[in-house]
């Protein structure tokens, strides 16, 4: 896998090789970062289910201050961390934690959201629901979800932005 974008365009990066963790293809990660609007000038990502950490280290690469990624699997965190110090990324913290968990613990404030949560998981209000607190005004939510799953067209104060599908992947962005 590779950087798509940025500073660390064509830089490659480990993939996990679990079969718990479902990577986001390059083409993909692009196209998702294009409907998010492709750079940015600073702020703060979660990628609250990582994997590999390619769509952290993709938002970092256009210009994200500080990603912040938290996987359950370890092996998974580990890659992450692994991909991070190779590509001399400093400014990037992991977390080994129960996605419930994380979100009621952590006092950070998010710009980005990356949700993609394994397919199984169909609770997306609940995980909208936990996720909206740690929203900064104005901040983005990216969920990645099987093209089949049911979503809310608007949530609390969350309005669908764009609406796109990718094979089995329907990538929902909502906007605060």
């Amino acid at each position: 896998m590779r950087i798509t974008a940025g500073e660390l365009r064509h830089r490659v990066i480990e993939m996990t090789n679990l079969d718990t963790t479902r990577e986001t293809q390059d083409k993909v990660r692009m196209a998702i970062y294009n409907l998010l609007g492709q750079y940015f000038s600073g702020g703060v990502l979660l990628d609250l289910f990582a994997g590999s950490g390619a769509m952290a280290i993709e938002g970092y690469s256009r210009g994200f201050d500080k990603i912040v990624m938290n996987d359950l699997n370890k092996k998974a965190l580990d890659v992450c961390r692994k991909n991070c110090k190779n590509l001399g990324i400093d400014n990037a913290e992991f977390y080994n934690m129960d996605y419930r968990d994380f979100m009621a613990q952590t006092k950070t404030m998010f710009d980005l959201i990356i949700l993609d949560p394994p397919y199984k998981m169909d609770n997306i209000e609940e995980i909208l629901e936990i996720s909206i607190p740690k929203l900064k005004e104005k901040g983005i939510i990216s969920f990645e979800m099987d093209k089949n799953s049911k979503y809310p067209l608007e949530f609390k104060d969350l309005k669908l932005i764009k609406d796109k599908t990718y094979g089995i992947k329907r990538v929902v962005i909502y906007k605060r």
